[in-house]
């Protein structure tokens, strides 16, 4: 049965975005040419202008393609917290968000698109564009206050307390040190990936590292900084 016009657009998209999501990935938006791109993705030149309008529209919509992707493999767990955060206990809490942060740094090590997402989300966190504000909407701020509703229910305060947003903010650095750092971690550890032996033992010390950022005591973390410190 022959290609549709309208399949073949929607394939020749898709092969853009996977392309240009592993060039973005590991180089930054100069380094990047709408050549390399169309090349890999077997399309024409053309293509680019055809379905993004140029190389920034490619890139803002990589961004929202990787978003999206990244999201999809939350969006469960995501909405169970948001359907239970209020009424879970302390306990249920904790277990929620080890499990939210276990799974995600497990799709983010060993995850197809966790081998591109970390070079465009840590440069858009150094050197913010106008796909930050995708990245944003559509990732960060969802994951980000989900888990502030798990971190207030568990130590008794608002999601939108400074003191919930600092905590927030630690667990998820915690978790993605092993992703950003991980050269470094697997060449300290004398091996060339990660397996599922080491992955378990990076586990079970994030638990502890997650339990004791949920028991801080507040005092310890000083929310009135003055702004010209």
């Amino acid at each position: 049965m022959p290609v549709s016009n309208t399949h073949a657009r929607i394939e020749t998209r898709d092969r853009l975005l996977e392309a240009a999501l592993q060039a973005f990935g590991n180089r930054d938006y100069d380094g990047v040419s709408t050549r390399e791109i169309v090349e890999k993705a077997e399309a024409n030149i053309s293509a680019i202008s055809y379905h993004f309008g140029g190389k920034k529209g490619l890139y803002l919509a990589t961004v929202a393609y990787l978003a999206d992707r990244l999201h999809a493999g939350m969006a469960e767990q995501l909405e169970q917290i948001r359907q239970h955060a209020e009424v879970a206990s302390p306990h249920q809490c904790a277990e929620s968000l080890c499990r939210f942060l276990l799974h995600f740094l497990e799709n983010m090590l060993l995850g197809e698109v966790g081998k591109h997402a970390p070079g465009i989300i840590f440069r858009e966190q150094s050197q913010p564009t106008d796909a930050f504000e995708i990245l944003y909407d559509k990732l960060l701020a969802p994951m980000h206050g989900t888990l502030a509703r798990l971190v207030a229910r568990y130590r008794g305060l608002q999601a939108t307390d400074q003191a919930v947003i600092i905590m927030v903010h630690a667990l998820i650095g915690q978790t993605m040190i092993f992703r950003i750092g991980r050269t470094t971690f697997l060449r300290r550890m004398g091996t060339p990936a990660f397996d599922a032996a080491n992955l378990e033992a990076v586990k079970r010390q994030l638990r502890h590292y997650y339990m004791a950022i949920l028991n801080t005591t507040p005092d310890s973390i000083n929310t009135d900084i003055p702004h010209d410190a």
